[in-house]
């Protein structure tokens, strides 16, 4: 199955979730899923819901099924709980990273400008959005991301955005760093990876 390229928003109204990380996401001006009125809701089972709540987190960071299964199977075998470490897995990516700076206002524009080649880690250009940082490690823009129109547009707009307490940014240089590894609650409360564990164990 490829991946999703219909209005991002569309998912969003499905899940009753704000997941594309627009702030003029579609939810907040019409919170009803999509399709023909009047809507009739049905009572979801646990194992519905728990799909649900699967579904939600991968859409969100972007990733396929088979993608996704890898990870879960690599939080799994990790020391802890496995839910935390699929989330923390997740967050460690550079697409997501970057949206974590305020580096891209969504995970979307993100992973765009890595597969662009605008993106250096270490100062060495890193095209692999899936690509998991580590501590001390430090992103910035590649040369011919300087030269871009975004940049310039980035620097106005990076006042504004928030960034994460585990990271680090210059918001003049537009350079960040990973400082600490993301804990409970440095991702959207909206997701639920203990229903993720329960779905993936049935």
């Amino acid at each position: 199955m490829a991946r999703y390229t219909g209005p991002k928003c569309r998912k969003c109204r499905r899940f009753q979730a704000s997941l594309c990380g627009k702030a003029n996401c579609a939810i907040n001006r019409k919170n009803l899923p999509p399709g023909p009125r009047p809507v009739r809701r049905r009572k979801i089972s646990d194992a519905g819901q728990q799909l649900i709540e699967k579904q939600k987190v991968r859409f969100a960071y972007g990733l396929m099924e088979r993608q996704f299964r890898g990870v879960y199977k690599q939080a799994s075998k990790m020391p802890g709980e496995t839910g935390l470490n699929l989330m923390s897995l997740l967050e460690l990516r550079l697409d997501n990273i970057i949206y974590r700076l305020g580096l891209a206002a969504t995970r979307s524009q993100a992973r765009q400008l890595v597969t662009h080649g605008l993106v250096s880690v270490d100062g060495n250009k890193l095209s692999v959005p899936s690509a998991r940082l580590k501590i001390g490690q430090k992103i910035s823009f590649t040369e011919r991301g300087k030269r871009s129109k975004y940049f310039e547009i980035l620097k106005e707009e990076i006042a504004s955005r928030n960034v994460s307490g585990w990271l680090s940014v210059d918001r003049e240089s537009l350079t960040g760093e990973l400082i600490s590894l993301p804990g409970a609650g440095d991702w959207e409360s909206i997701f639920n990876p203990n229903a993720i564990v329960e779905n993936y164990s049935r």
